[in-house]
C-alpha cells in the first residue's frame, strides 16, 4: 500500500485547462488534427513528386551536357589544332628561308647598308623604317664585319617576314635571332628605345627552348607565355631550330600576343554560356578571357608596364599553373593520365571542366561551364513547381483560419452554456477564500452542481468556526514569543551603538573588511580543500577530444571586467594554420587555464597586456600565456608552485592565498601535460604549458 501511494505521489498532475480551451482541444483532437495530417501528407508527396521530377531532370541534363561539353572541348581543340598548325607551317617555311639566307651571299646595295649604324654601346641597328624589318645586334660579342656581314645577309627575309605577318590575323610579330644576338623582327620599331645593349638573346625561353637539348627532334615546337622584351607584353610563340651542319645557328619565330589569343581563338560558344582557357605543357595558364578570371581569382596577364628594358625571362607566377593550384588538382591529376575528358570542379561556384589535347602542341583546350547554367531549365521548373505548392498551401491555410474561427465560435457557444454555473460556483468560492460567509444555496438545473454548492454553504460554516479557533490561537502566542524577540531586539540594538552612539563610516568599513576577510577565509578553505581533494587522488582525468579554443575564452572571459578596471587588454592570437584540438579533460584544462590567466591579471601593471598564443611542436599542442608585469626573479621561480608561498607578496593589495599555481601545478600533472615559466624582470613573464595530442602519450 505505502509503494502504492509513493507512485501516486510522484504521478505526473493532469493539466488544467479552461473549459473553452478544454472543448477547442476537443475538437482539434478528434477532428481537425487528423484532417490536416492528410492534407499536409498530399502537399508532402507533391513536394516529394516535385523534388524526384527535377532530381532526375537534372542527372539528365548534366549527363547530356557532360557528352555535349566533352564534344565540344574536342571539336574546338581541333579547331584550334588547325589555326596552330597554319602557323608551325609558316615557321617551317620561315626557318628553311632563314638557313638559306644566311648562307647565301649578302645583296644589298651601298645605300641600304647605309640605313645600318653603330651605337655608343657597340649595338648594331638599322636607323630608320624603310617598309622592312628592325636589327638589333646586342655588341654582346663584338660586332665585326662577319657579324655585319650576316645581318646584311638575312635582309633577304624582309618580304617573307612580312608576307607572313600579314597573311594571319594571330601574328603579331615574325622574327629571327642568332647564336650571337643578332635580331631582326617585323614590323619595325625603334631598336634602341626597347632593347638594352648587350642583350644575351640565347638565355631567352623563345631561343633556347629550340636548341637541341630542348628540342632533340629540331621541330616546330611553342613556348609557354612570356613577357616579351619587343615591347609587345605577354604573348606565346611558335619557334624552330635554323641548322647550319649539326651546330645550332638560329631560331625563328613567330609571335601571337595573349589578347588576341583570348579575342580570336578562345572565342568559342558553349553550352551554359561557359569559357575556354588553354593552358601549356607544364600546366601553365596560356590563355585566360574574363569570364575565368572571377573564377580562379586571377587577372589576365596580357599588358606589361615597359618602365626598364626585359633583361631576363618574364614567365606567369606559379597561381597560373594548375598543378600548384588546389581548386584545381583534380583537373590537373585527370589531364595526365588521358588526353581529354571531363571532371568536376569547385571553383567560385561548382563547374564542370571539359579538356581536350591540342595535337602538335601538347597544350590542353578546357572548357568550363557553371553546373548553375546548365540546370537553368530544371531549376525554372522546379521554382514553378515550387510557387504552385506554395499557393496551395496559402490556399489551405486561409481554409483552415475561416474553419478555425467558425469551430472557435462553436465552442464559445457551447462553453458558455457550461460554464456560467461554474463562474458562479467559482465566485462563492472566492468569496470564501477571502474570508467571506456563505448562507444561502443557488438554485441550479444541474443536480450535481446544487449538491456541490450545498457543501460550499457547509464548508464556508465550518472555516469560519477555524478561522475563530486561529485568531485566538495567534494572540496567545503573539503574548508569547514577543517577550523573548524583544530581548533579542534589545541585545541587537546595544550591539549597533558604540559608547551610546551609533556605528560611524570608519567602523562600518571595519565590518566590511570583516565580511571581506571572512570571503578570503572561505576562499581559503575552499583552496585547502581542493589542495586536500588532490593530495588524497580524488581528482581523476576523464579525458575527450576538445578543442582548447573555446576554453581559452571561457578561462578569460570572466576575468574581464578586473582587467578593464585595470586597463589591462587581452589578445588571442590569430591561430591559422594551428590544430588546436587535443585529447584531454576539458575541466581540468578550464581550470588550469583560469588559474594562469587570473595571475597573468592580479600581477600585471596598470594598463598592461595579456598574450595568449598557440603553437605546435614535436606533435603537441603550446598554449603561451605572457604579461607585462614587473616579473619573477629566477631564484624564485621554483618557489611558485610551493603552496601559500606567495614569493614576498602577502599582506599586500592584491587578493589571493598563494595556492593557485600549486592547484595548478598539480592539474598540469594528471593532465599529463608541462609547465614552462619564463620570466624577466620588469619585463614579464611567459606561462607555457604544453598539452599532447593524446591522453595516453
Amino acid at each position: 500500500m505505502n509503494s502504492s501511494i509513493a507512485a501516486a505521489s510522484t504521478a505526473p498532475k493532469p493539466k488544467s485547462m479552461p473549459l473553452r480551451r478544454w472543448l477547442w482541444v476537443s475538437y482539434l483532437s478528434a477532428a481537425l488534427a487528423p484532417l490536416l495530417m492528410i492534407e499536409l501528407s498530399f502537399l508532402g508527396i507533391y513536394w516529394g513528386t516535385a523534388q524526384f521530377v527535377h532530381d532526375r531532370s537534372t542527372a539528365a541534363v548534366i549527363d547530356l551536357s557532360q557528352s555535349i561539353l566533352e564534344d565540344a572541348a574536342v571539336r574546338e581543340a581541333k579547331s584550334i589544332s588547325e589555326q596552330l598548325g597554319t602557323i608551325e607551317a609558316l615557321t617551317k617555311v620561315y626557318a628553311d628561308a632563314t638557313g638559306t639566307a644566311l648562307a647565301s651571299p649578302s645583296s644589298l646595295t651601298p645605300e641600304e647598308i647605309g640605313t645600318y649604324a653603330y651605337s655608343p654601346d657597340g649595338v648594331y641597328y638599322t636607323r630608320k623604317d624603310n617598309g622592312g624589318s628592325a636589327v638589333y645586334y646586342s655588341g654582346i660579342i663584338p660586332v665585326t664585319g662577319t657579324e655585319r656581314e650576316k645581318a646584311w645577309r638575312t635582309a633577304a627575309l624582309d618580304p617573307l617576314m612580312k608576307s607572313i605577318q600579314q597573311s594571319d590575323p594571330l601574328i603579331t610579330q615574325v622574327y629571327l635571332n642568332t647564336k650571337d644576338s643578332l635580331n631582326r623582327i617585323y614590323p619595325y620599331f625603334d631598336v634602341l628605345d626597347v632593347y638594352p645593349p648587350k642583350m644575351d638573346i640565347p638565355s631567352y625561353n623563345f631561343y633556347y627552348e629550340a636548341d637541341p637539348q630542348h628540342n632533340p627532334e629540331g621541330k616546330v615546337v611553342w613556348t609557354d607565355a612570356y613577357v616579351d622584351p619587343a615591347g609587345s607584353g605577354w604573348m606565346i610563340s611558335a619557334i624552330a631550330p635554323v641548322m647550319d651542319q649539326d651546330q645550332l645557328e638560329a631560331v625563328v619565330g613567330i609571335d601571337i600576343t595573349i589578347d588576341t589569343v583570348i579575342d580570336q581563338v578562345l572565342n568559342v560558344e558553349l553550352t551554359g554560356g561557359g569559357y575556354a582557357m588553354l593552358v601549356g605543357r607544364t600546366g601553365t595558364i596560356l590563355a585566360l578571357p574574363p569570364a575565368g578570371e572571377d573564377d580562379l581569382g586571377l587577372t589576365e596577364l596580357t599588358d606589361h608596364k615597359y618602365d626598364e628594358a626585359v633583361l631576363n625571362n618574364v614567365l606567369k607566377p606559379s597561381e597560373f599553373n594548375i598543378f600548384r593550384r588546389n581548386d584545381m588538382t583534380d583537373l590537373a591529376l585527370a589531364m595526365v593520365d588521358a588526353p581529354s575528358g571531363l571532371v568536376k570542379l569547385d571553383l567560385a561556384e561548382p563547374s564542370y571542366a571539359s579538356w581536350a589535347t591540342i595535337e602538335g602542341t601538347d597544350w590542353k583546350l578546357i572548357s568550363v561551364v557553371h553546373e548553375s547554367a546548365l540546370l537553368t531549365t530544371a531549376t525554372s521548373l522546379r521554382d514553378m513547381l515550387t510557387d504552385i505548392s506554395k499557393w496551395m498551401l496559402a490556399a489551405l491555410l486561409l481554409f483552415y483560419l475561416i474553419f478555425f474561427a467558425v469551430l472557435w465560435k462553436r465552442a464559445s457557444s457551447l462553453s458558455a452554456t457550461v460554464a456560467e454555473p461554474l463562474t458562479a460556483l467559482e465566485a462563492d468560492m472566492t468569496l470564501i477564500s477571502s474570508g467571506g460567509s456563505l448562507t444561502r444555496i443557488r438554485p441550479q438545473t444541474i443536480e450535481e452542481l446544487k449538491s456541490l454548492n450545498k457543501h460550499l454553504v457547509t464548508m464556508s460554516t465550518k472555516l469560519q468556526s477555524a478561522a475563530k479557533t486561529k485568531a485566538a490561537f495567534l494572540s496567545t502566542m503573539s503574548h508569547e514569543l514577543r517577550t523573548p524577540l524583544n530581548a533579542i531586539m534589545g541585545h541587537a540594538q546595544l550591539l549597533e551603538l558604540s559608547a551610546g552612539k551609533p556605528l560611524d563610516s570608519e567602523r562600518i568599513k571595519e565590518v566590511q573588511q570583516i565580511i571581506r576577510s571572512g570571503t578570503e577565509l572561505l576562499l581559503l578553505i575552499e583552496a585547502v580543500m581542493d589542495i586536500s581533494r588532490l593530495e588524497r587522488g580524488e581528482v581523476q582525468a576523464s579525458a575527450r577530444a576538445i578543442d582548447v579554443m573555446p576554453l581559452i575564452r571561457n578561462a578569460y572571459i570572466p576575468l574581464q571586467p578586473l582587467a578593464e578596471d585595470h586597463g589591462i587588454i587581452m589578445e588571442i592570437v590569430p591561430t591559422a594554420g594551428v590544430d588546436t584540438r587535443i585529447e584531454a579533460d576539458p575541466g581540468i584544462v578550464t581550470r588550469v587555464l583560469s588559474h594562469i590567466i587570473a595571475n597573468a591579471v592580479k600581477y600585471n601593471k596598470e594598463n598592461g597586456n595579456i598574450r595568449i598564443a598557440l603553437n605546435e611542436r614535436d606533435g603537441a599542442l603550446e598554449v603561451a600565456i605572457s604579461d607585462t608585469g614587473e616579473g619573477i626573479p629566477a631564484a624564485d621561480l621554483s618557489r611558485l608552485t610551493e603552496p601559500f608561498d606567495r614569493l614576498g607578496k602577502g599582506g599586500g593589495t592584491i587578493v589571493g592565498a598563494g595556492v593557485g599555481m600549486s592547484i595548478t601545478n598539480r592539474l598540469i600533472q594528471i593532465a599529463r601535460a608541462s609547465l614552462k615559466i619564463e620570466s624577466t624582470v620588469g619585463e614579464g613573464s611567459t606561462f607555457t604549458v604544453t598539452f599532447p595530442r593524446s591522453a595516453n602519450e
